[in-house]
């Protein structure tokens, strides 16, 4: 097995990637094969220890099911990663298959530097029998899909109902709407002195949610390719005033206080603190694994999620491989291996996720743990109520994230009004759209 080196890769810009990343390198161009005339194909991931092993075992059970290809491979810490990556794309020599996440897709989607794989599927090289289709979806630009994934999410509520009971607070967890949910974290707060809520942190998936209940989404793509503003201002001024009421009473906290704990086990959720968190369900485990003595969680729904299908299956990241690469053929069958084998699942588990591919979501079911068989089961329970999966985010996407969690913290501060959040979010916006896309 070979193995990359580590170099000392300095830091380029994405920026200058579309004019470099046409031009290739001599490395590129000898890129298809090695010396002993097997097709090469180049595979990078950022991931824990046990990720790193557990990858390196399915590239040893690829190899030998497919003795014409040799993987080589190379792996880093998150921020590493990227670094590395773009370095790697300004040169033209972006890793033949590499994990992607949603927050830089768009950018290199976009940039022209991935492989379409819509022709891949079709052919069925890559197989999309057990997949859902927003996750088809979700990897898509303009219709062409860049990026697949092998497991997915779905937003939750969790809750404390020893707190709701103490406080009398009652919801019909098959549907219930927002203004329910926020009435039971004031009624929290008013009879038992605690938290009704903690936020997320990732303040952006809140807005998210909440303007998919309305039909709406943060986002979206125009004719021409461009991203445009996709919420209305009066369903922003409606969450954005909630916000701003239920932290002036103190039914929730003001943000630093769940950004500024260290682990979650110091969450007011953890400690019994906060009747409510809103999150991805995927974390179920690790938040019932940090509980304190006494504490107890359950899963639910969101709100209003019955009959509007702001639900929808959410990659944990994705598969994508290089514009470049020299054998777009083996680079897909070897995303098809990662997604969709069988033996794969088994030695990953669940350390990407719930398995997007039911099929092996079936095969591991047994090996869960209790916690994950309840994250699980939430997947295959919301099926009849997801819809279609929100835009690919935009290049540039970090700004309006942090814009989001901006808006958000002064909200809970009481230093902006709804207005004024309105206003600096959506201009915000606007500058991102208008500084990484022409009209």
């Amino acid at each position: 097995m070979k193995l990359f080196k580590k170099l000392g890769l300095g830091v380029a810009s994405l920026a200058v990637v579309a004019s470099l990343a046409a031009c290739g390198s001599s490395n590129a161009e000898d890129a298809g094969a090695d010396e002993g005339g097997k097709t090469k194909v180049t595979f990078a991931w950022w991931g824990s220890e046990s990720r790193h092993n557990n990858y390196i075992e399915a590239i040893e059970l690829f190899e030998a099911n497919n003795p014409d290809v040799d993987i080589e491979y190379e792996f880093a810490a998150w921020d590493d990663y990227w670094k590395k990556l773009a370095t790697k794309a300004a040169a033209g020599e972006l890793p033949d298959v590499m994990q992607m996440d949603a927050s830089y897709l768009g950018e290199y989607g976009n940039k022209n530097l991935l492989l379409g794989l819509n022709s891949a599927i079709e052919a069925g090289t890559i197989s999309r029998e057990n997949l859902p289709d927003s996750i088809i979806e979700a990897g898509s630009i303009a219709g062409e899909s860049y990026a697949i994934s092998p497991a997915m999410n779905a937003m939750s509520v969790m809750a404390n109902e020893q707190l709701m009971a103490d406080a009398g607070a009652k919801l019909d967890w098959d549907n219930y709407s927002y203004a329910e949910y926020t009435q039971a974290m004031q009624q929290i707060k008013d009879k038992t002195d605690t938290y009704g809520f903690i936020d997320v942190v990732d303040n952006y998936v809140l807005m998210q949610y909440y303007f998919r209940t309305k039909g709406e989404e943060f986002y979206q793509y125009n004719e021409d390719g461009k991203p445009e503003i996709a919420f209305t201002k009066e369903s922003a001024l409606e969450f954005f005033q909630s916000i701003y009421d239920l932290a002036s009473t103190g039914a929730i906290s003001t943000s630093e206080v769940a950004s500024n704990t260290k682990s979650f086990n110091e969450n007011p959720f953890a400690l019994g603190q906060a009747g409510f968190y809103q999150t991805w369900q995927n974390q179920f485990t690790l938040v019932t694994d940090a509980l304190a003595e006494g504490v107890e969680a359950t899963l639910h729904l969101p709100y209003d999620a019955a009959n509007t299908k702001a639900l929808y299956y959410r990659p944990s990241f994705y598969y994508s491989a290089a514009k470049t690469t020299k054998d777009a053929d083996a680079a897909a069958r070897f995303i098809d291996f990662l997604v969709n084998d069988e033996e794969v699942a088994k030695i990953m588990g669940t350390e990407r996720g719930i398995p997007s591919n039911t099929a092996n979501l079936d095969t591991i079911y047994d090996s869960l743990t209790d916690t994950e068989k309840v994250a699980a089961d939430y997947l295959t329970e919301i099926e009849d109520l997801v819809g279609e999966a929100s835009p690919v985010p935009p290049i540039g996407f970090s700004s309006i994230s942090q814009a989001a969690k901006d808006v958000y913290a002064e909200l809970t501060y009481g230093t902006m009004t709804p207005e004024e959040a309105y206003e600096f979010l959506t201009k915000e916006m606007q500058k991102t759209f208008d500084e990484n896309y022409e009209d």
